[in-house]
């Protein structure tokens, strides 16, 4: 796991920045920097830079790297994780290597095959950026699912500029600094900014999935990965296809548990984070390694601690157990880290915990972590599922829904029912996207000044991602849009920036491409039985898990800042009438804090994506 960064043109480039680029990026890679240059003495074409994480061959997977005929170079933040099978395979075809990384596999691969037949044979997590001397042309290339991101921009000189974060884009010298209004909306009312827009006009984020090929023509994006869309249904033996799940589950564990450092564990005391603890630690016991260790977090507020679930866990499971404490007086500190390092703002208040136990993993040592993320995408973990089903035959009836979630009693807990009672209730009569991004999200879209244009642009990104779902059942259309909106520009980036700030390495099983294509095989209706969601994914757990865990209900791993913002937090409620007028009134920003400070509604989302746009706005980011 690294930082990336890099200047491409064919005309030439002035490599003068990387240094500064990479030094801004040094927090994703404390273990060493490389740089390459690529083109003549004194006129190069391309400059390709990395910080290092270094998880796989510590001492001998420098990059950049070359194939063994000097034609490709390459840099790459992520991880192979089927590298030493494909070493396996170049080694008998007579390919020397000169490491154990899977870098060096990787560009070897790449000389080998082709960019696209090589892609097609890599299992992992990646982003990277290759360069062919010979022919002058580049390529940025993004993982399926999105799990590492990757931004670029053309600068004003006409380079390519790319990084794993925006602020190592060399914003700062005057290119592309213009704050994107619809990007401000899209963050308002989702709570992240979706691909391939950023917080700036004229810089992008390489979607998952895609690559961007630069040569003398110009720059052009192509997908390289097509998602599967889940089938609808519940066709099929539910136990034959529990087993596969189970099976598959194990192939990814197992690969993700491959690497030359140790490697711990996140448990939440939820399901999938249970699954993948139960499978690394019966693989660990046996090959006779001592327990691995895991950390969780205890929200020491009542709705939100995940702490005692952690815990029986754990014990069951017979792991090295940490737990970290997060009280409300805490936060205070934590979101002023949060808040400082963020160079694009993301207003998930979970970033608060995952931030508090990365800085946990990190003091323990370690640097390299397993987690259960992407399990609810692929396995209808959401009660958006439900809410979904259901929303049809309530809609005639939105009337009297609305009034009666608004008579339900107002509580201040994690996701209570009822406030999910009042967000479905306000999502009746909307069209599928709609109802879905609104549900999910912060501000209702009435909620913000109207300005069409903006509107329209994101409404377009959200019928991007609905339109091969056309004609599926409805919880498979939210699965997929989930997969391809929420979680890559939401919780993906949420684990990144909270990992790479402590220079730790989170790799999820459950994001396995393999995984992902066999659920989206299984119809909905063995995943949402009833009122039991995830449900094959329970069944395939039977023998792997203690009851009590499989059968656990979802918490939701979000921060309290609900409570703090009514408490110790207060003080960052005032004033932020002024944050956007432009794009929410200021009399409704007033409302909205007065009934939160009241207790009469939990407005936390609404409050927090302000006091986050707040804070970014007043950094050096947006100067």
């Amino acid at each position: 796991m690294c930082g990336i960064a890099g200047l491409l043109c064919p005309s030439g480039i002035d490599p003068a920045p990387l240094d500064e680029m990479l030094r801004l990026l040094r927090h994703r890679g404390p273990d060493g920097a490389g740089t390459a240059t690529c083109g003549p003495a004194g006129a190069p074409w391309a400059a390709l830079g990395i910080r290092r994480l270094a998880i796989v061959d510590p001492d001998g997977g420098h990059q950049p790297v070359s194939d063994p005929s000097g034609r490709f170079t390459l840099v790459m933040n992520g991880e192979l994780y089927n590298h030493r099978r494909l070493r396996q395979e170049l080694v008998a075809d007579g390919v020397v290597l000169e490491s154990q990384g899977d870098a060096e596999v990787l560009v070897a691969l790449i000389a080998r095959l082709g960019l696209r037949a090589a892609l097609e044979r890599c299992v992992g997590m990646f982003a990277f950026a290759l360069v062919d001397r010979r022919d002058r042309r580049a390529w940025l290339v993004r993982d399926r699912m999105g799990q590492k991101p990757l931004y670029w921009t053309r600068r004003n000189d006409g380079a390519v500029a790319f990084a794993s974060e925006l602020r190592a884009l060399g914003l700062r010298g005057g290119h592309h600094r213009e704050i994107d209004p619809a990007a401000v909306r899209a963050l308002l009312r989702l709570e992240y900014v979706p691909a391939p827009w950023t917080i700036f006009r004229g810089v992008q984020a390489l979607r998952p999935g895609h690559l961007l090929a630069v040569d003398a023509s110009g720059v052009t994006t192509h997908r390289w990965w097509t998602p599967p869309v889940p089938a609808s249904g519940a066709e099929g033996d539910l136990g034959r296809w529990a087993r596969s799940v189970h099976g598959a589950l194990q192939v990814a564990v197992r690969q993700r548990l491959d690497a030359d450092v140790p490697v711990g564990l996140l448990l939440s005391g939820g399901l999938d984070s249970g699954a993948v603890a139960a499978m690394a630690a019966r693989f660990a016991r046996a090959a006779g390694a001592p327990p691995l260790p895991s950390f969780s977090v205890s929200i020491r507020v009542p709705g939100f601690d995940e702490g005692p679930g952690a815990r029986e866990t754990a014990a069951a499971l017979g792991t090295d157990h940490t737990e970290l404490a997060l009280a409300l007086d805490d936060l205070g500190p934590v979101a002023e880290a949060v808040l400082a390092h963020m160079d694009e703002p993301l207003a998930d208040s979970s970033l608060l915990p995952s931030w508090v136990l990365m800085a946990g993993v990190r003091a323990a040592g370690l640097r390299c972590v397993l987690s259960g993320d992407g399990a609810d995408d692929s396995f209808g973990g959401y009660p958006t599922l439900l809410a979904h089903r259901i929303a049809a035959p309530l809609t005639p009836a939105r009337g009297l829904v609305q009034r009666l979630a608004q008579a339900l009693p107002t509580r201040h807990g994690g996701v209570t029912p009822d406030y999910m009672a009042r967000r479905f209730a306000t999502g009746l009569g909307r069209p599928f996207g709609a109802r879905h991004t609104h549900w999910m999200g912060a501000w209702a879209a009435e909620e913000l000044v109207p300005a069409p244009d903006e509107d329209t642009a994101l409404d377009a990104i959200v019928d991007e991602h609905c339109r091969p779902t056309a004609g599926a059942a409805v919880a498979s259309r939210a699965l997929y849009l989930d997969q391809r909106m929420y979680l890559a520009s939401g919780v993906l980036a949420k684990v990144d920036r909270a990992s790479m700030a402590h220079g730790v390495e989170v790799r999820s099983p459950f994001l396995d491409h393999r995984l992902v294509a066999l659920a989206a095989q299984i119809g909905d209706g063995h995943k949402l039985h009833g009122r039991r969601d995830k449900h094959v994914l329970r069944e395939a757990l039977v023998d792997e898990l203690p009851a009590a865990v499989r059968t656990r209900p979802k918490k939701g791993f979000g921060g309290p800042v609900g409570p703090w913002l009514r408490g110790p937090g207060r003080a960052l409620l005032d004033g932020l009438e002024s944050v956007v007028p432009d794009h929410i009134a200021p009399a409704r920003v007033a409302q909205v804090r007065a009934e939160h400070l009241a207790g009469t509604a939990d407005h936390r989302r609404r409050l927090w994506s302000l006091i986050v746009l707040r804070a970014w706005l007043g950094s050096r980011w947006a100067l």
